[in-house]
């Protein structure tokens, strides 16, 4: 990206300009900073992504736990001698040993050493861990074709009556866990049946099978669980290629986005394990940098501005589908010439009622400053030209408008990366309504690399990335009222406002994401409407998906 080279050129300035001046007296006094942040390792080959078992501000003493078998699923025994450790460290301060492909068969000494002279020490410890899930993923009665629901320790098979008697079943389990009695085997579920199901290292969890229906919370949700985390390496990631993120069916899809070159590469994984499953067909399609999906799974993507073919808009209506053409320009002037396409948004069904937004480049780089909005009523685009919005506040390259609702007048999310902020927009008036407050989250990394609307078990939610070059996380809000969007960290709503932190569940990027860009994409809802999927994308970094529950764990 541009961005990236003007920040080379920006450090190298600044190096010729103190060469030549006297240091200011108030900057003078040396950094006592030693605080090692966002640890992570990696296997060799790119793959992995482990956390240590505390969370931030680590000890002296730092445990990270490696899987007996990796990739997950596998058999494949891991080994602790040529593991790749990354970290991030204070300006001026050094790591001895610096960081990098290491031996961890036995613990290894770190002496973090700050500007001032002060150290800090560390020892890293990896320990290989065989898996203590002991869950039941999924519960289906063979012979009635029921599905049952798993909530915490409990699987409810709904009312029927269907005679249970003599049934057998069809049980997922966590990877390598094993059940008893036998699910294969006849049971009477007529009456409760219990079950134990053991981890791989021995852990075991008691599970009744019983007639019931779950109770959903009368607004948004429960619980949110990390299905699973992805690396870099595990994806198949480029350096500063996969931009956006959207799902389609039972996939998500990750464009291999250059602005540099012509042509397209798209690719898409299982959205239940990470597995790579395919290629999108981009025949006739050049230079798609961003996508995203409306409420059917339909797959948008925009080209850039080194495309050539104006600015265009395709649409794939799930991953096995050809591209279909939905918008082209007539000429630039929406755009001004400036980049665009860094990031793309839909809200609604494009098959009915759908809005689509697009940003340019910013001001503050040379850029339009604009959004592009496309209106789809009955299945059609209203016009091939967006209509355009400059925006009230400027900003530098990445930033995203996101839609909440399908009408020409509905409101709309405004993100920037840098500088980083985040704003409601009256759709009519095009004026900033509400304000997210700069104390949003406690110790902010600085950067919003991506972010997406979406609304569940009637509360309506706005999720957003907290980047910085070395690491991300993501984090949910509860924005049903939007008065509520200028929330701070220090008032008693917070806890109600801030529904979900992800920072324990940060991804790091090896190899660091100058541009600070990810982007978040939002799964359809479950056809019992019990749960829904959230898939965080980090540039140089993995996946993370998690699954949203509105179950009542209490009410059944």
């Amino acid at each position: 990206m541009k961005k990236l080279f003007n920040s080379i050129l920006t450090i190298a300035c600044m190096f010729l300009i103190g060469a030549c001046a006297k240091i200011d007296p108030q900057f003078a006094l040396k950094s006592e900073s030693k605080t090692l942040t966002s640890l992570q390792v990696n296997f060799a080959d790119g793959t992995g992504g482990f956390h240590p078992t505390t969370s931030e501000p680590y000890g002296s003493e730092i445990t990270v736990e490696i899987p007996w078998y990796y990739p997950e699923g596998s058999y494949k025994e891991t080994s602790l001698d040529s593991l790749f450790v990354t970290g991030t460290i204070p300006n001026s301060s050094i790591m001895m040993p610096s960081f990098g492909l290491t031996n961890l068969s036995s613990p290894k000494s770190y002496t973090l050493k700050a500007q001032n002279g002060e150290t800090q020490a560390y020892k890293i410890t990896a320990v290989r861990k065989k898996s203590n899930k002991a869950e039941i993923v999924s519960f289906k009665l063979k012979e009635a074709d029921i599905n049952g629901v798993v909530v915490n320790n409990k699987v409810f098979i709904p009312y029927t009556d269907v005679n249970l008697s003599n049934q057998t079943a069809i049980v997922e389990l966590s990877y390598y866990a094993k059940i008893s009695p036998d699910p294969s085997a006849a049971h009477d579920y007529s009456k409760p049946v219990k079950y134990t199901v053991t981890a791989d290292d021995g852990t075991t969890k008691e599970f009744s099978v019983e007639l019931g229906t779950p109770v959903k919370l009368a607004k948004g949700f429960s619980t949110v669980k990390k299905l699973w985390s992805k690396s870099s390496g595990d994806l198949g990631f480029e350096d500063y290629r996969q931009l956006s993120i959207a799902t389609s069916g039972d996939y998500f899809v990750l464009p291999n986005s250059n602005e540099w070159v012509g042509g397209s590469s798209i690719k898409y994984y299982n959205r239940k394990t990470g597995a790579p499953a395919g290629n999108l067909n981009v025949t006739g399609v050049n230079g798609i940098y961003a996508v995203a999906n409306d409420s059917k799974g339909k797959i948008v993507g925009i080209n850039n501005l080194y495309a050539g073919n104006n600015v265009c808009l395709y649409v794939w209506d799930n991953v096995s589908a050809a591209p279909k053409l939905l918008a082209r320009t007539t000429d630039w002037s929406s755009v001004a010439g400036a980049f665009y396409g860094r990031k793309v948004a839909v809200y609604g069904d494009l098959s009915a009622n759908a809005i689509i937004m697009a940003t340019t480049d910013g001001k503050n780089v040379g850029g339009a400053n604009n959004v592009l909005k496309w209106t789809v009523q009955g299945g059609q685009i209203i016009s091939q030209d967006p209509e355009v919005i400059t925006y009230s506040k400027t900003y530098d390259y990445v930033a995203k408008a996101v839609p909440t609702g399908a009408l020409p007048t509905s409101d709309f999310y405004f993100v920037s990366n840098s500088p980083a902020f985040m704003n409601y927009v009256s759709g009519m008036s095009k004026s900033i309504q509400y304000s997210f407050n700069s104390s949003f989250i406690n110790n902010p990394r600085g950067n919003i690399g991506g972010a997406a609307y979406f609304e569940f078990n009637n509360a309506k939610y706005f999720a957003v990335d907290d980047a910085s070059a070395y690491s991300s996380a993501m984090h949910i809000f509860d924005v049903t009222d939007p008065a509520k969007i200028s929330t701070s960290t220090s008032s008693g709503d917070y806890a109600a406002f801030h529904v979900f932190d992800g920072s324990a569940d940060y991804i790091a990027s090896p190899s660091p994401n100058w541009n600070v860009t990810g982007d978040i994409a939002i799964g359809s809802v479950s056809a019992d409407g019990y749960t829904m999927t959230v898939y965080f994308l980090v540039t140089n970094g993995g996946v993370v998906a998690y699954e949203l529950s509105c179950i009542d764990p209490n009410g059944f």
